[in-house]
């Protein structure tokens, strides 16, 4: 079984250019006047929950752009996790638990890959700058409105999740799934088709012929991972 340090030892490490440091405490890695925001990575087995944003309309297609729970921080957030336990609540209507990582990605761009332990007591899975409103699948291109750091902890669902606020459905993932819809646009029912199960809300079945897209932090993750992102995910089961 492919546990999260197999994964960074053998699969990161050697696979690109990863560099090793001494533990570092969380914030100290976060630069100043950058947006910061957190993501979840929420599991159950081997699959993964996603946000679906409302239908738009994208040069006479219907695209669903999937999302990590999260967002940004608010005042009342005494933490990272907070925040992202927060946005759980608001967003999918469920507590969760989050994990604990051994290992952090660090994740500057598609060359810049960094192992670290993080000290104290938050240790997110990944943290990831990216840019923001990119065009689709280059989340660092030059044509953007400014750069982001995503704090990205992993997490485990309690009770039933459920569409709220700006979602107005839900989706689980497998790890193929979420490469797959990170570098591409994908057909909706060919995701349905191949496994991934939709959570409809109370505005009934999204369209059926829509092209479905990941964004935010994950997108950038696993398109700074690729083909290494089925197997980073894998070994996210093993974290505890």
């Amino acid at each position: 079984m492919l546990t999260q340090q197999i994964f960074f030892d053998e699969i990161i490490c050697g696979d690109r250019n990863v560099q090793n440091r001494k533990p570092l405490k969380l914030f100290n890695i976060i630069p100043d006047n950058i947006f910061v925001g957190t993501s979840l990575i929420l599991r159950q087995g081997n699959r993964f929950l996603y946000g679906i944003r409302p239908v738009r309309q994208v040069e006479g297609h219907q695209i669903l752009e999937l999302t990590g729970i999260g967002g940004g921080l608010e005042d009342e957030d005494k933490s990272l996790s907070a925040g992202a336990i927060r946005e759980a609540r608001e967003e999918i209507g469920c507590r969760v638990d989050l994990i604990s990582c051994p290992k952090t990605l660090v994740v500057r761009n598609l060359k810049d890959v960094e192992q670290i332990t993080i000290e104290g007591d938050e240790h997110p899975a990944a943290i990831v700058f990216r840019n923001y409103r990119t065009p689709p699948h280059k989340p660092w291109h030059e044509d953007n409105q400014g750069e982001a750091c995503l704090i990205v902890f992993v997490a485990e669902i309690e009770g039933r999740p459920w569409p709220a606020m700006e979602l107005p459905h839900l989706i689980w993932l497998k790890p193929e799934h979420i490469l797959e819809t990170a570098t591409d646009d994908v057909p909706l029912g060919r995701l349905v088709n191949s496994g991934a199960e939709l959570i409809v809300g109370d505005l009934g079945f999204p369209p059926r012929s829509s092209w479905v897209r990941l964004t935010d932090s994950q997108e950038a993750l696993a398109i700074a991972l690729g083909k290494t992102t089925l197997s980073f995910y894998s070994s996210l089961g093993q974290c505890r």
